[in-house]
This record gives structure tokens, C-alpha cells and sequence, in this order.
């Protein structure tokens, strides 16, 4: 059995780009485990392999795939239905589409014809049994985690149980990616690699979608294994940096330190980030002394707001005070900080968002990203904000983060909520001496080269 797994391109949310930062781990993971149960797999990143249309069709025709994979998210989702439809023109291959957005909204996205199947949630086993199915090894209704079309009807399997042991997933299929078509921005050293340790977090942040696919429940990878994969990168494909994106690397700090103590022991010696977004509840002293000396320079913390009133009612079970002390502790220890906050979260007031503004200035992070909310089907905001008459646009191409709302507040406009997002930046970064802590920075070409086009970038919204 031949299978394509593709990424679909986001030139129609943010126009013509320069490659993705990193490689598409999710389909990564899919594409290893269908390698493993003796499958033939390509996989096609659309922006980073720059594969135009045509150039898809061409691939279609002359490979006689059996099943095309799409992945998607809320942004991409229209431009995977596009290439489903281009899959059922051009080629006799059934198509399957997976991801966060289908995963929020399986129904509504079986109302394309050309989607054959969905998988909803953790995909590696699902996918592994769907192509059993499809060689005649067994019936559709025996596969959890699927919707699926019988007769014309689309028809509904129950959920899919979550995998309990990490460490029984091989490592993602990299080689099916071509490494050095993508940016990997802001690193230290290259080559740079991302890895996942952990799946699910337990917050309940009403702005995250992320429980839609890995759920509440926290599951780790062994250090062991971790570090195993640590070890090929560096001994497969030279890596000298590494990125953690999880969405809570720092949840259990014994797991930490033990990783720490893996990496030390095998006297691996690499630079590592955490530029996901860790939560400040799970940093102390202990911990970030144990990250330092593990080799991370960098952490990014999600902050999202400077009102506490607004950070109760997202649910995101931080205190400000608690936010300053961590900010004080981790440069304590020579660790760079980036910032994220969201602008235009339910129950905002243009007071608050000036509260967010002022707090970003007093914690003073190396870097401040100032996101405008996107209401991703699957979260809370979704549906409060839906169901108060408050989101205004509905064509998902437009709900990429870095581009403008597509909800207004009870007390703020969309245009307002945009011009904060201005004022914002201009605050932060046009103040006395940003200049030189930036320079600072500039330890590599890709730093060099990332604070050049942010730099253009920032203009442009501080200006437009």
C-alpha cells in the first residue's frame, strides 16, 4: 500500500512565505508508524517542499496512491479540502483528514464529498488499522476513532482510547521530510531539532484547543526513550540544538531533572529551548536551575494577561505576583524569556488590555508577543463568543494568529481590539535601551537574520 501524507500550504493566510520553521512532527509520527507495519509512505509539506498545485496533481498521477492523508488546523482547513478535491479528480486514492480542527469539528467536515474518512484524536494506531481495512483485514465499524461513510450515510465509531505508553510510539519519520528546506528561527546552533516528550495538560485554559486531540491527561515519555531520540538526532543528522515543544515539558519536575540527568550522563552537550510556552505554576528554583544546567538558554511563558481578573476568568490559574517571581528567578540564572499574550479575550475592556500593556513593560521579557485571540472551534471562548453573536467571520482562512479578528468584544470593537495590539508593540519595544538588549541577541545569522524581518514585520503593524 502507497500513502501520502501532505501539510497543507498557508500562503492564503499569510501570502507568499519563506519555508515553515520546523517540519511537520504530527505527520512525522503518523508517517513512522505506517512505516513500521510495512507501509510505503512520502510525505509532502506543501509551503516548505514548495509544491504548487500542479506540481500535487503531477505527484498524484505518477505515484497511484492508495490513501492520501491530509493534516489540518482551523487555519488550513479550507486548503485541505481543496487538495482532498484534487485527490478525488486526479487519482483513485481515498482520502483521510486529521488534526485539531477535524477532531473539534468531525461532522461538519464530513459534509465534503471528498473526504472518505476522519481521524478524531491520537491518530497512530487508528491510522495503522485503517490501512488494514483498506487491504481487506477488516471491517470499518471495528476501527475506533473514525467517521467514515457506509451507503451514502456518514457513520460515527466511538472515540479512540488514548496510548498509555508513549515509549511504544517510534520516533517520527524524519527522513520523509527534507530537513533543510525549513527556517528553524531563532536558534543558537543548526542543525536544530524539535521533539515532543510528553502528550496532554491538565489547565483547563479556555483559549486552548489542545485538549481537543491529547485530552487532560498528562502522559510522558520515558527519559530513556527521550534521550534515545536526543542521541540518533545528534548521531543521525548532527543536531546541536534542540527544541521541546510540549505543552507542558515542566509539569512533573522529578521527570526534568531526570532527563537532566540522561543528557548528562551520556555526555551529550547541546543547546536546548522551550519555545512552546511553559506554565508558571510548574517553575520553581530547583527547577530552573535543573533546565540551565540541562543546556536550556531559552523558555517562553505563556502570560496572556496583566488584569487578573481576565486571567480568572480564562481559567488560567496563575496569580501576577507569582508571574514576577518566576520572571526574577529565571534570570537568575542567564535564561532568556519570551512572553505571550493574548489581546481581545472575553470579558476585556480597553482598560485591561492597558493593564496587559503596563505589566508586559514592568516583567520586561527579552521578547513580547502580543497575539490577537483566535476563537479555534473546540474551546470555550468558541463557543461563548459564538453563542453571544460576537465572532463576525467565518471563513477559517482568516483565523491565523498573526492576522486580524474575527470577533469583537461586548465593549470592544474589532478595530479596537487591533489598535491595542499597535499601541502594544510601539510601548514595548520603542522604549529606551530595547535597541541594545535586542542587539544582544544576535548570537547566530538565523537571530540576526529572525530580528531583521521581525523587525519589518513589527513596523508594518505598528504603522498599517
Amino acid at each position: 500500500m502507497k500513502i501520502l501524507l501532505a501539510a497543507p500550504s498557508q500562503s492564503k493566510i499569510y501570502g507568499k512565505l519563506s519555508a515553515p520553521d520546523f517540519p511537520p512532527l504530527g505527520l512525522g509520527y503518523i508517517g513512522s508508524v505506517l512505516e513500521a507495519a510495512g507501509r510505503t509512505v512520502n510525505i509532502i509539506d506543501m509551503d516548505a517542499d514548495k509544491i504548487s498545485e500542479k506540481d500535487f496533481i503531477k505527484k498524484l498521477e505518477e505515484h497511484n496512491y492508495d490513501l492520501v492523508g491530509i493534516t489540518t488546523t482551523t487555519p488550513t482547513f479550507n486548503e485541505a479540502i481543496s487538495l482532498s478535491k484534487l485527490v478525488k479528480k486526479y487519482s483513485k486514492a481515498l482520502t483521510v483528514l486529521g488534526g485539531i480542527h477535524v477532531t473539534a469539528l468531525p461532522e461538519e467536515s464530513m459534509k465534503f464529498d471528498s473526504v472518505d474518512f476522519i481521524v478524531k484524536g491520537e491518530g497512530e494506531r487508528t491510522i495503522v488499522e485503517l490501512a488494514d481495512y483498506l487491504e481487506g483485514r477488516r471491517g470499518p465499524e471495528s476501527i475506533d476513532g473514525i467517521y467514515y461513510r457506509k451507503n451514502g450515510k456518514v457513520h460515527k465509531n466511538k472515540d479512540r482510547e488514548l496510548i498509555d505508553n508513549l515509549d511504544e510510539v517510534p520516533f517520527p519519520a524524519r527522513h520523509l521530510c527534507n530537513n533543510r528546506n525549513y527556517t528553524y528561527p531563532d536558534t543558537l546552533a543548526t542543525p536544530v531539532f524539535p521533539i515532543i516528550t510528553s502528550r496532554g495538560c491538565p489547565a483547563r485554559c479556555t483559549y486552548c484547543a489542545g485538549s481537543c486531540i491529547f485530552k487532560r491527561k498528562f502522559r510522558t515519555r520515558s527519559p530513556k526513550n527521550i534521550v534515545d531520540e536526543i542521541e540518533y538526532l545528534v548521531r543521525e543528522f548532527g543536531a546541536k540544538e534542540i527544541h521541546i515543544w510540549d505543552d507542558n515539558f515542566a509539569l512533573i519536575k522529578s521527570r526534568v531533572i531526570r532527563i537532566k540527568d540522561e543528557i548528562k550522563k551520556r555526555n551529550l552537550r547541546l543547546n536546548f529551548a522551550v519555545p512552546d510556552g511553559m506554565r508558571i505554576d510548574s517553575v520553581d528554583e530547583e527547577l530552573l536551575s535543573a533546565l540551565k544546567e540541562m543546556g536550556i538558554y531559552s523558555i517562553a511563558f505563556g502570560i496572556e494577561s496583566g488584569s487578573q481578573k481576565i486571567l480568572d476568568r480564562i481559567k488560567k490559574g496563575i496569580k501576577l505576583e507569582r508571574i514576577e517571581e518566576v520572571f526574577k528567578i529565571t534570570r537568575k540564572y542567564g535564561i532568556e524569556i519570551w512572553a505571550f499574550f493574548i489581546m481581545g479575550l472575553p470579558g476585556e475592556t480597553a482598560d485591561d488590555i492597558r493593564k496587559t500593556i503596563e505589566f508586559a513593560k514592568k516583567i520586561n521579557p527579552d521578547i513580547a508577543k502580543f497575539h490577537i485571540l483566535k476563537p479555534f472551534p473546540g474551546t470555550e471562548v468558541y463557543d461563548e463568543l459564538l453563542g453571544n453573536n460576537l465572532i463576525f467571520e467565518h471563513n477559517f482562512d482568516n483565523y491565523g494568529i498573526h492576522t486580524s479578528p474575527v470577533h469583537r468584544l461586548k465593549d470592544l470593537t474589532a478595530e479596537e481590539i487591533r489598535d491595542l495590539q499597535k499601541r502594544a508593540y510601539r510601548e514595548f519595544y520603542l522604549r529606551p535601551g530595547i535597541f541594545l538588549k535586542q542587539a544582544r541577541r544576535l548570537k547566530s545569522i538565523h537571530r540576526l537574520k529572525l530580528n531583521f524581518d521581525a523587525g519589518k514585520n513589527l513596523l508594518k503593524a505598528m504603522i498599517k
